[in-house]
């Protein structure tokens, strides 16, 4: 066990510590699972066990339902079993080449523990899809569990890289988190069209970094989990108004986006997203002759959140 964990048991929260299996996840402390035909997907491919970091779950707590975890105390020791790159502190390579362009937080901290170390502080994973005929690959859905992102306080950018080419899409919610705490939140991301063809190979190599800001936003990851051809996940709804910050009057006609739905709001500026994948949601909204903006909502599955996106 990590050597922090039994204060943490005592003086935060009661921990949930047995192993888990479901059908959709399989064991939940293995490292690499392949499924076909879950309930969820054609197939499924998890790289990392679900296990919080390694310190374990609330009671009755399930990652996939959209919560957030309680915050968590760091650092923590890695466990060398573990995939590298996961339920590890990662720090952004670009750190302390220049000034932090605001402020920073305690991951941060062990940039040089990491240095020292690997001789680096971002690592990349690789997904194995060997066994699965790629050909028949039509959509895609990535799910993540993702701890510490924190690009909108600390002015990082995050870039993803899928195989050595930019993944835009992913960096676009990742650079959209604010997840301090430390606190850990699934992410769900559905993989657009025109990159499908990214997945159809035998491997899948991720890598996170911040190669350009400086910034001192440390953050972790506790699995990857690919599903292949998705079926049916955990879902919410989200509804409410797009409403101008300059004027607080209502906009018409404003286009939102989630994932793969597209709507437009009423003459009342009222918009209603109807399944939207249970975690972080990141909206997006153009309104025309301005710049595309983008909101973050926490989505519960099974709920109904009302949230009015203010548009600057």
């Amino acid at each position: 066990m990590k050597k922090y964990f039994l204060f943490f048991i005592v003086n935060v929260f009661s921990i949930h510590l047995t192993s888990q299996t479901d059908n959709d996840n399989g064991s939940w402390k293995e490292r690499y699972v392949l499924k076909t035909n879950t309930a969820e997907a054609d197939f499924m491919v998890r790289l990392g066990d679900i296990d919080n970091l390694g310190f374990g779950w609330e009671n009755k707590f399930n990652p996939f339902s959209g919560r957030s975890t309680n915050a968590h105390i760091y650092p923590w020791d890695w466990d060398s079993t573990d995939v590298l790159g996961l339920d590890m502190i990662m720090v952004p390579t670009s750190m302390g080449k220049k000034d932090a362009p605001c402020g920073g937080e305690g991951y941060s901290s062990q940039q040089s523990v990491l240095m020292e170390k690997y001789g680096k502080t971002t690592f990349a994973f690789t997904v194995s899809l060997k066994g699965i005929d790629t050909s028949k690959i039509k959509n895609v859905i990535l799910q993540m569990f993702v701890d510490d992102f924190q690009a909108k306080a600390l002015c990082s950018k995050f870039e993803v890289l899928i195989n050595s080419k930019r993944a835009t899409y992913i960096e676009k919610v990742i650079n959209s988190l604010d997840q301090t705490g430390p606190i850990g939140k699934l992410i769900t991301i559905t993989v657009p069209k025109e990159k499908i063809n990214d997945f159809k190979t035998s491997d899948i190599e991720f890598l996170f970094d911040d190669n350009t800001t400086a910034a001192a936003d440390g953050f972790a990851i506790d699995f990857v989990k690919i599903l292949i051809n998705p079926k049916v996940l955990r879902y919410g709804t989200v509804s409410g108004r797009v409403v101008s910050e300059a004027t607080g009057k209502p906009l018409v006609n404003a286009t939102v986006f989630c994932g793969t739905q597209v709507v437009k709001t009423n003459a009342l500026g009222q918009y209603k997203l109807l399944k939207v994948n249970s975690g972080l949601a990141v909206i997006s909204v153009e309104v025309a002759g301005k710049t595309e903006q983008n909101f973050t909502v926490d989505v519960v599955e099974n709920t109904m959140v009302n949230q009015d996106l203010i548009f600057k």
